[in-house]
């Protein structure tokens, strides 16, 4: 028997595979947290929220990202390392200039190392969720004057993904 929660999003995946994770959501009438565990094997990586202080700690480590909020009306880029933070007064604090603020890391629920086209360019992201199924935000590794992935940020978001999968 099909799962009907599952084939909506199937179909909106068949019918625009390199949307965002928000437009297939819309189209299927879920969440994108729902849309990102029907991504293809290969794909995407999960791993529990309580990951956020370290893999924010260690992509602040990672040069230039962009930093990615998307809600139904505004899709907010910034592009910039990410800089010291800091956990205090039950936020995670972001002190860089930049990309600043306050994050309530213990809404995340779920951290993932997301592999796929988005409108037809490979990328690498890491994406951070909500209980709620809505994105809180999403990290963009950079690209060179090529516009190519960073080498060396593959290799960073490589080592990350692996060393918390072996923890």
């Amino acid at each position: 028997m099909a799962d009907l929660t599952v084939d909506p999003i199937r179909a909106a995946l068949a019918e625009t595979p390199h949307a965002a994770l928000e437009d297939i959501a819309r189209k299927a009438a879920t969440t994108p947290l729902a849309v990102l565990d029907a991504l293809p094997e290969g794909e995407v990586v999960s791993l529990p929220g309580t990951t956020l202080p370290e893999v924010l700690e260690d992509i602040a480590r990672w040069g230039e990202i962009t930093l990615i909020v998307h809600t139904p009306t505004v899709i907010l880029e910034v592009k910039a390392p990410l800089g010291h933070s800091e956990i205090g007064n039950g936020m995670f604090n972001l002190h860089g200039k930049p990309i600043g603020g306050h994050i309530k890391y213990e809404a995340c629920v779920r951290v993932a190392f997301v592999r796929r086209k988005l409108f037809g360019i490979e990328t690498r992201s890491v994406q951070f969720y909500a209980k709620d199924g809505l994105c809180m935000f999403k990290i963009y590794l950079g690209r060179d004057e090529g516009r190519q992935l960073k080498a060396e940020q593959i290799s960073a978001f490589d080592a990350l993904e692996a060393r918390l999968l072996s923890a």
